[in-house]
């Protein structure tokens, strides 16, 4: 799989990792990352999965996003794996989570969840609420009331 494939990972998912791994079985979950803000909600969930030694964890940038400025430096600084975005496309996993929609997301192998990436995110907004604008609402003849 990583035959003549420059920048790919050997370890822990190209062809031949099995030989290197310290533990076998091991399910494996894509973080999908797009730029700082989606790293960091990502980084959220990252717990869930962190300390499961049932779980491989990997990371990977669709490139999809003007702003990637840090994404490297940060992913790097967690101490995830992170896989070239051709490589995740053709790396089946067991989960992929995304904090966007952007990129070729759909053609991960593997079962995708997409999360929000902050307040409002996946937020519908309401209609503002118009109010009764007609004339005739209330009284405004200079009569009315007590003077």
């Amino acid at each position: 799989m990583t035959k003549g494939r420059t920048g790919w990972l050997r370890v822990p998912v190209g062809r031949g990792s099995t030989g290197w791994a310290t533990r076998g079985h091991c399910r494996k979950v894509l973080l999908i990352v797009h730029n700082v803000t989606s790293v960091t909600r990502l980084l959220d969930v990252l717990p869930l999965f962190r300390d499961d030694l049932r779980v491989q964890l990997l990371a990977t940038c669709t490139g999809s996003s003007p702003f990637q400025s840090g994404v490297c430096e940060l992913l790097t600084r967690v101490g995830v794996p992170v896989l070239p975005w051709d490589q995740a496309l053709h790396t089946p996993v067991n989960l992929a989570l995304a904090a966007s929609f952007g990129g070729e997301i759909h053609d991960i192998q593997g079962d995708l969840v997409i999360i929000s990436h902050g307040m409002g995110y996946n937020k519908r907004l309401r209609r503002p609420e118009t109010g009764d604008r007609r004339p005739e609402t209330g009284d405004r003849r200079p009569e009315t009331g007590d003077r």
